[in-house]
């Protein structure tokens, strides 16, 4: 972290952020440190608060003063404390900012890349993060938490696609200091709707693609495609956008960004794949960059996980790999947990993946149709609490692909399960079909239903290790439940 800045400080810098909308004179305030939460304040420290969807921290002040805050910045002045107050106009953009100052700005001596779209993310970061590892240490901040050099996801780090602004600065300084010199960063689009990225500047932004998801929070797909786009602010003066040409919606982001290449198999992209071969352990493709080409023999499987390879190529890129350097990390990345991951072979095939969308189920089933010889037999559920729209597309997702559908709990929160499964059988088509709202029922009737030679998806949880019932979150482990039923019957 940086030594103590003076409050007058802070107040330039949300001024010249024109965040900042009354303050005072604090020349002789010293600030050493930031929290977002009054119950991790640490003496010295300035208090930042907002307005959130679930919480006002503004009621927490007092507490945050006697824990030692010196200051705070807020979104309106708060009565009964007699800490000095900085009033902004978005809370949010203004914590990210602080943060990053009293982190003394690690990004500017970091090469930088976010990722961000509706599917892809996580693989294309850690597959980005694998790419950069050959030209010096490198990160990964995301789903699976924050993966270090050594490809390790570090204890405790697991929780948001993209944690808090103190938390992105924090882990940024800490990266700096241990020598990491690349970090690549999942960006969600709640992430940038809420600023919480908007203390860093990038290298590289990398779009995947735009399918429905997030409408319950976004409200409808243009402001769920606005809220994607403000990455593109975030960019370095010198920074590249990095655009799948295969998907439109991306389109008018490249009218403000400094430079912008595009990927993917129209005749079109700057970075274009061709011939193009599929099997179950994997794919090959031919890989050409400014009118050279490469061999990709990539081991993941999926006309997707092509796409996704191909987008954190172009990171490695612009970081100064060449495209034959690129080609041959690419032949030997790591399988990317919970993304078409194999957890049982024999007697037939169990797959566990995250897909959750729409776009997502109909992409993954389409990939394991056509590796499937004989049936194959999908579980999916909808999440509680979140867009109702997506949840009957879900079902013609899986009727379109599947031999057998069976429908079940995902996350159910706050909801009924049986009444979200109404929601999702509403959407179902001419297929064998059944719903059970226990998860752990479902797979297992998944299971004693498959035969030799068949594939058994479970769609929606992927690397997951909880089920959210009601606000608690439960243990629930796919794979452990498998190789339970595995061993019961004789197959592990």
């Amino acid at each position: 972290m940086a030594e103590s800045v003076s409050l007058s400080v802070v107040a330039e810098v949300l001024r010249d952020a024109g965040l900042l909308t009354r303050s005072g004179d604090f020349s002789t305030s010293l600030v050493s440190g930031v929290s977002q939460d009054s119950r991790a304040v640490s003496p010295g420290d300035l208090f930042l608060a907002w307005r959130g969807t679930e919480v006002d921290a503004h009621q927490f002040l007092g507490q945050a003063e006697v824990a030692g805050a010196v200051a705070a910045v807020v979104e309106r002045e708060v009565e009964g404390v007699s800490i000095p107050q900085l009033v902004v106009s978005n809370g949010r953009a203004a914590a990210a900012v602080v943060a990053d100052l009293l982190a003394d700005s690690p990004w500017r001596g970091m090469f930088v890349a976010a990722v961000t779209g509706t599917n892809g993310k996580t693989t294309t970061a850690l597959v980005a993060r694998q790419l950069l590892q050959r030209i010096g240490s490198s990160a990964a901040v995301g789903t699976l938490g924050l993966i270090g050099p050594d490809g390790a996801v570090r204890p405790g780090t697991e929780a948001l696609t993209t944690p808090g602004p103190v938390q992105v600065s924090g882990w940024l300084r800490g990266l700096a200091d241990q020598g990491v010199t690349h970090v690549v960063m999942e960006a969600s689009s709640h992430a940038l709707e809420q600023k919480r990225l908007d203390g860093v500047r990038f290298d590289v932004a990398v779009f995947t693609n735009l399918t429905q998801d997030h409408l319950d929070y976004h409200g409808d797909l243009q402001a769920y495609l606005a809220a994607k786009g403000h990455l593109v602010d975030l960019l370095k003066p010198s920074g590249l956008l990095v655009l799948n040409s295969d998907d439109p919606a991306w389109e008018g982001l490249t009218r403000t960004a400094p430079r912008t290449i595009s990927f993917g198999r129209a005749q079109s992209a700057d970075l274009r794949i061709t011939e193009e071969r599929h099997e179950a352990s994997g794919s090959s493709f031919t890989l050409t960059w400014e009118h050279v080409s490469a061999t990709v023999r990539l081991p993941l499987p999926g006309a997707f996980n092509v796409e996704n390879a191909v987008a954190a190529a172009a990171v490695g890129l612009e970081a100064g790999m060449s495209i034959q350097e690129v080609a041959e990390a690419l032949g030997q990345v790591a399988q990317v947990p919970g993304r078409l991951e194999r957890v049982m072979e024999h007697p037939f095939t169990v797959i566990v993946d995250f897909a959750h969308t729409p776009g997502a189920l109909d992409r993954v089933l389409a990939t394991v149709r056509s590796l499937t010889h004989r049936r194959l037999i999908v579980v999916f559920g909808a999440g509680g609490d979140r867009d109702r729209t997506k949840r009957p597309r879900m079902a013609a997702a899986a009727s379109r692909h599947a031999d057998l559908v069976v429908m079940t709990s995902d996350n159910p929160r706050t909801e009924d399960p049986e009444l979200i499964l109404d929601d999702v059988v509403a959407g179902i088509g001419d297929v064998k079909w059944t719903r059970i709202a226990d998860r752990r029922r479902a797979i297992r009737y998944a299971l004693d239903e498959a035969g030799t030679g068949d594939v058994v998806l479970l769609a929606g949880k992927g690397h997951e290790t909880y089920q959210v019932v009601g606000t608690e979150k439960r243990p629930f482990e796919e794979r452990s439940i498998v190789a339970d039923w595995a061993r019961e019957r004789g197959a592990a």
